[in-house]
């Protein structure tokens, strides 16, 4: 009979790229730099709200900041930061809809140089594969906005299930989504998730930005401590 063998490639390739992500972890506590991975669906926000919580940021005295913006494709995105006056390394997959540690340490060799206090990485719009790929960060979080509905928990039950914190995006389209059940998000999001941190924001607004980013100020010194 013919010998068959199942080669484990998933578990070996995540394996090692979670080892590379504690080792960049810790390296980048001992510069004191927080970094921070945003994940969501395209269209979600995720650059909008990440340009009000840099603003929120620096009004709080927090001003040594950079992004790694990471695309399929473009330096949209990327240029939106760096219109903003923040450092932005732009990062295309070229077709891969993740971002695993070898892509953020090539991103983040221009940035070793600065002394940063935080690091934000804006990762590509998906709701599955960037949930398997620890990137090294400190904090994961995921966005999801109104006019998505609130329904995409146990759809998506990995990103849900790993986020420190659950950010919905575009509250001011509550009142033209009557649909979108706020209490059935919490109550979905805390059966699979029960520590996961919830924030309501708009950054038309400014709702909850305020809210987030003393949230974070909080995970940063937690984490660097």
């Amino acid at each position: 009979m013919e010998e068959k063998r199942i080669i484990q490639v998933k578990r070996d390739i995540l394996s090692a790229n979670d080892s590379k992500a504690d080792a960049f972890r810790r390296t980048l506590r001992e510069r004191e730099t927080f970094f921070m991975d945003i994940m969501a669906s395209p269209g979600a926000g995720k650059t909008t709200l990440l340009l009000a919580l840099i603003r929120q940021l620096r009004a709080l005295g927090q001003s040594d900041l950079a992004v790694i913006e990471a695309d399929l494709e473009s330096d949209v995105d990327a240029l939106k930061i760096k219109e903003a006056d923040v450092t932005s390394i732009e990062l295309n997959t070229r077709g891969v809809c993740h971002v695993e540690m070898g892509m953020v340490e090539a991103a983040f060799e221009p940035l070793e140089s600065m002394n940063l206090d935080w690091l934000f990485l804006e990762n590509i719009g998906n709701l599955v594969c960037p949930a398997e790929f620890d990137t090294g960060a400190h904090c994961r979080v995921m966005l999801l906005s109104v006019p998505e509905g609130y329904d995409k928990v146990y759809k998506y039950p990995p990103m849900f299930s790993l986020a420190d914190a659950l950010i919905v995006t575009k509250s001011d389209y509550l009142p033209l989504n009557p649909d979108f059940k706020m209490d059935a998000l919490r109550e979905q999001a805390a059966v699979l998730n029960p520590d996961i941190n919830i924030f309501v924001t708009s950054a038309r607004t400014g709702e909850g930005i305020e809210d987030l980013a003393q949230w974070l100020m909080a995970k940063r010194f937690e984490a660097l401590s």
